[in-house]
């Protein structure tokens, strides 16, 4: 998916944007910088089709529209802020070829304006240069008047550019970056076997980690997504709730339902969180989380009571007392899972078993006494495609 993004006007003179309670050329760079970032995360290839100079109005159209033209794009957005002669406009509108209600139009729209703004619809921009000239599927967002009081209280209430900025990645999400993510696995499973898969997954990471005890991971895993139903486990192969701090990756863009001290509950709008190519990506993601967490520059683990936790009760009240959720009935919830569908069997591992006097156990170039040792460097090749059996050798004495 390669897809051009134009932040509308030029930085000054000819082709400057409207001035009303904002400046339209500084916000469409902030909202576009925003959401161009937002596409790269996600592996998206975007080209920057803004122009900042120009020595006339017609020249700059036809500059921005020559970059995206040199290009082979999906899609070209442009952005914009509107503005009406009495102040009295409001609204998001997308403007397209002929009008064309493509999905993912109706969607900036849709997004943009549940935000606060009123919906003005997907109108017919074929009369705009920038729609009519480009080769690429094309469409200029106008965000809101910049000129309204009230649109400009609800830019501010939604963040401000960035907060349009996921709106409108959010928008164009399952056009744009659904397409791009190969899932392998099979996602249409029952209960039972939600729990043998992410259970076989954490029962090695624990092993070769020693980070989150099993049965907890699936307990979180199984209530967090909904038995891999929930929208961050089917549109971001998410099974964990976690927003990005620090994470690099691709994200995903919904509301966060949480509760408050005082047990009463707030939404907070477009919040960014994980996303992953695969369930498995996501599971290891979450433990290594756990593992590494920090809010101090590393000088103390946030979670690092839970770390190696071998009592399941004891690892679900720390992450409640960690901070992990804002629920504060989250350790009862896990505990009462894990009790329900006996998930402490997946916490079970045979017991390390020693060589005999004068034998090794031989793992490829691997000699271990215990059996465990050998089992993790069979498991560490297996990941690396290496097929390794485990075979007891007499040494010379």
């Amino acid at each position: 998916m390669v897809i051009g993004v134009n932040c509308g006007h030029t930085a000054s003179g000819p082709g400057y944007g409207a001035v009303g309670i904002i400046k339209e050329s500084e916000h469409t760079r902030m909202v576009g910088q925003a959401l161009m970032s937002l596409l790269r995360s996600a592996g998206v290839t975007v080209v920057d089709c803004t122009i900042d100079q120009a020595n006339t109005q017609q020249e700059y159209l036809a500059a921005a529209v020559a970059l995206a033209n040199r290009q082979d794009l999906d899609w070209f957005l442009s952005i914009h802020f509107n503005a009406s002669s009495a102040h009295t406009g409001k609204g998001v509108e997308v403007y397209t070829y002929e009008g064309r209600q493509f999905q993912d139009a109706l969607d900036v729209c849709s997004e943009i304006s549940s935000l606060g703004f009123v919906n003005r619809g997907v109108k017919e921009g074929t009369g705009l240069y920038v729609i009519r000239k480009t080769k690429a599927k094309s469409m200029l967002i106008e965000c809101c008047f910049c000129d309204n009081q009230e649109d400009m209280d609800a830019y501010e209430a939604a963040g401000g550019a960035e907060g349009i900025a996921r709106a409108i990645y959010r928008g164009i999400y399952t056009e744009a970056v659904l397409p791009s993510v190969d899932v392998q696995e099979n996602h249409s499973i029952t209960r039972d076997e939600f729990h043998d898969f992410v259970g076989n997954i954490a029962r090695r990471d624990w092993q070769d980690n020693h980070i989150m005890i099993p049965s907890v991971v699936i307990a979180q895993a199984a209530i967090e997504s909904n038995i891999g139903t929930s929208e961050l486990a089917v549109n971001a192969n998410a099974l964990f709730g976690i927003k990005l701090n620090g994470w690099t990756g691709r994200s995903y863009v919904k509301d966060a339902t949480e509760q408050n001290p005082d047990g009463n509950y707030r939404v907070d709008k477009n919040e960014l969180w994980r996303a992953y190519d695969s369930w498995e990506q996501s599971i290891l993601d979450h433990n290594d989380y756990i593992a590494t967490r920090s809010t101090d520059g590393g000088k103390t683990l946030r979670y690092q009571p839970v770390i190696g936790c071998e009592n399941y009760v004891l690892a679900c009240l720390y992450l409640e007392e960690c901070g992990y959720a804002t629920s504060q009935s989250y350790a009862e919830t896990l505990v009462s899972y894990i009790e329900r569908y006996g998930l402490t069997r997946y916490d079970e591992f045979e017991a390390d078993q020693e060589a005999p006097e004068g034998y090794l156990w031989i793992v490829q170039v691997g000699a271990y006494r215990s059996l465990l040792n050998a089992k993790k460097l069979q498991s560490r090749l297996e990941k690396m495609g290496v097929i390794s059996l485990i075979n007891k050798y007499r040494i010379e004495e």
